[in-house]
């Protein structure tokens, strides 16, 4: 339980979208002095979910919208993020850590068997390819020699 549930409380019961408090106001409502930090530095009263005090306010669903030290005074408005969003958020658990799949098991088998088949055709085409053009050659010598042969039987 953190000493800064008072201000959440405060907080999740106003109805409006803003509420402006004098720094005597929020050490009433949370029951002892706010620290120095808070009283002189605008840092304090940043939107930081890592501060205890700052997650009392982010927790409700609001934000610090303006500090005024020499006033003491500050402003607290609704956030865009909702109580209960907030919530579910902080109730989730992380993901358990998993191993990578291995390789035969990112692709899907009958896409795997797909790939497969066209890269054999593609080797396939490409040994017939050099073997086809090895005939085309001889196939255009024999040509040749077959006009020539013609014109000297022919003439």
């Amino acid at each position: 339980m953190s000493k800064y549930n008072p201000l959440s409380d405060r907080l999740a019961a106003h109805t409006g979208d803003e509420w402006g408090a004098s720094f005597s106001e929020l050490e009433a409502v949370l029951g002892f002095p706010l620290p120095k930090a808070a009283q002189t530095g605008r840092a304090w009263w940043a939107n930081d979910p890592d501060k205890s005090h700052s997650r009392a306010w982010a927790a409700q669903g609001w934000e610090v919208g303006d500090v005024d030290h020499s006033a003491r005074r500050v402003v607290f408005r609704r956030g865009a993020v909702s109580p209960t969003a907030l919530m579910r958020a902080a109730s989730l658990e992380p993901l358990p850590k998993t191993e990578p799949a291995p390789a035969s098991e990112v692709q899907p088998p009958a896409l795997r068997k797909a790939s497969e088949a066209a890269s054999s055709k593609m080797h396939r085409n490409r040994a017939l390819g050099g073997g086809a053009l090895a005939v085309a050659g001889l196939a255009m010598v024999l040509g040749l020699g077959v006009i020539l042969l013609r014109g000297k039987f022919w003439t």
